[in-house]
């Protein structure tokens, strides 16, 4: 006869190990908190990012400068003296201005390629990276428009016009007249070679065409912290506030300059005097 055991009673049964447990989430207060701190330290944060990224901006124009600077020095080093020609509009483009930028041919025939510039061998950039060493990584250049009674040239796509007074004298477009040599720069720390214009229309920097109330044209950007950056005879690069440059000048800088007239290259004397 076969035995069982008896059923153990209620109480010595083993007891089930599940447990129910509330959904684990964030409810809406929390959420809400969340976002809240996400949104202040945006807030904190994003100035900094800003000031940051306005200063490596800086920075890279400064640099862009001082590579245009040793590229004036090597040619002037090559051409017993002599720099590139600033590259004016109403002059026409030349062989020897400094940055090819044209939209426009003269006479129907195709606009100057800017990798045939004077400096673009010298300076081993060519394409896209010549084009950006010639623009302010903070200026739309190329949202530029072009200017009334400009449209025989174009718009002038980048950000760094050179001293007007390296043209030559008095025929300011000619191949043969007159120019001044690196050498006859008198205090070179002091005076202005090439700057980082507003809104320039060609890379002739015309000091005594500075328009400070309309366009922009030939007068120093305020883009870098109310500055610009300004590149000097030295090969020097300083930001500057367009006053402290614009102060100093010579009321009658073609026949009288002043000593301490930035724009000033060759002291007190005229063009050639």
């Amino acid at each position: 006869m076969t035995s069982y055991e008896p059923y153990p009673p209620a109480d010595t049964r083993p007891q089930s190990t599940f447990r129910r447990f509330k959904p684990s989430g964030f409810t809406l207060v929390e959420l809400l908190v969340v976002i809240g701190i996400i949104a202040l330290l945006i807030s904190i944060l994003l100035p900094a990012l800003n000031k940051a990224r306005q200063q490596g901006q800086w920075a890279n124009c400064l640099s862009n400068l001082r590579q245009i600077g040793q590229g004036m020095l090597l040619y002037a080093g090559e051409n017993k003296g002599y720099y590139p020609r600033p590259a004016s509009g109403s002059f026409l483009h030349q062989p020897d201005d400094f940055i090819y930028w044209q939209e426009v041919g003269a006479g129907g025939s195709p606009p100057p390629n800017p990798d045939d510039s004077p400096l673009a061998g010298l300076l081993n950039v060519k394409g896209e990276r010549l084009k950006q060493l010639f623009r302010c990584p903070s200026d739309p250049a190329l949202d530029r428009g072009v200017p009334p009674g400009r449209e025989a040239y174009g718009a002038y796509r980048y950000s760094y016009s050179m001293n007007d007074r390296w043209l030559a004298y008095p025929n300011h477009g000619s191949l043969t007249d007159k120019r001044h040599r690196s050498t006859d720069v008198v205090s070179s720390a002091d005076k202005c070679f090439m700057v980082e214009e507003k809104n320039p229309t060609d890379g002739r920097w015309d000091i005594a065409k500075a328009n400070l109330a309309l366009t922009g044209d030939d007068v120093l950007t305020d883009r870098h912290a109310k500055q610009g950056n300004v590149l000097y005879h030295d090969y020097h690069v300083e930001r500057k506030y367009w006053k402290d440059v614009y102060d100093k000048l010579s009321p009658d800088p073609d026949n009288a300059p002043l000593a301490d007239d930035p724009t000033a290259l060759f002291g007190t004397r005229a063009p050639f005097q």
